[in-house]
Formats: C-alpha cells, structure tokens, sequence
C-alpha cells in the first residue's frame, strides 16, 4: 500500500499530463489553432455529451463498432462539449486526447475545419466543423 507521501508524488507526476489531455492534439484548416478551456471552468449543460464505456478499446480491437462517437460533428462558436471516458485505455477523438478514467470539457472559440484520428470509430477519423455562431 503506497504511503501518503508516494500518492502525492504519483498525483504531482499525473496532474500535468491531465492538463496537457484537454489540449487540442492537432488542425488541419489554415485557419489557426483550438485553444484549451480548463476542464473545470466549463459548467453543463453541454451541447454535445459523449461517454466512453468500459471495454470500447476492446471492441475496436477485434473490428467492432461501438458506436461511441460520431465521425463528423457540426458546432457553433459558444457550443460545448463533454467526454467522458470510463475505458481503461486513453482516446483520441479528433483533436482532442482524453486519458483513461478522465473527462474533457471543452468550448468551441474558433471557426474552422478540425480533423484527426479517432480511436473509437473503425473508420479511425473524426472531423469538427466550427461555425460562427
């Protein structure tokens, strides 16, 4: 059993990578890059709700479709979003990378064309399009 002093440790160690999971991975539009909301500023109810269940990694493993996520989502500036992922696996849905066991909040501010890889779809892509609002 880890003593308290180990547990902070682990926590100071583990803190910042979960700060750096609510930030956009990647874009592909010329039109500049997503910026980060801390996950704990954005208050529901949220525009787009997904949760990640237990077993999805599995799933895709051996070909299955989860059917977690979308492939496309259109959003408005303004609009948010929530994932949570309940999987023992980490996830990246589009431009964003969400740990195991976490959940990400996040607010559209930027217009644009935002596209990546999605580790719950078999089709493994995920594109979001922002409009204004």
């Amino acid at each position: 059993m880890p003593t308290r002093a180990l547990r902070r440790l682990a926590l100071s160690a583990v803190l910042p990578l979960a700060a750096v999971a609510a930030l956009p991975a990647c874009s592909s539009d010329g039109g500049g890059d997503l910026e980060a909301t801390p996950v704990t500023t954005i208050p529901g109810p949220y525009t787009f709700d997904y949760t990640i269940p237990e077993g999805t990694a599995a799933l895709i493993a051996v070909g299955q479709d989860p059917k977690v996520m979308p492939t496309e989502i259109t959003a408005k500036v303004g609009d948010t979003i929530r994932i949570v992922n309940d999987d023992r696996a980490s996830h990246t849905v589009g431009t964003f990378y969400v740990l195991a066991g976490t959940t990400l909040t996040y607010r559209f501010t930027t217009v644009g064309v935002f596209e990546g890889v999605c580790s719950t779809t078999p089709e493994d892509e995920f594109i979001l399009t922002v409009t204004e609002a």
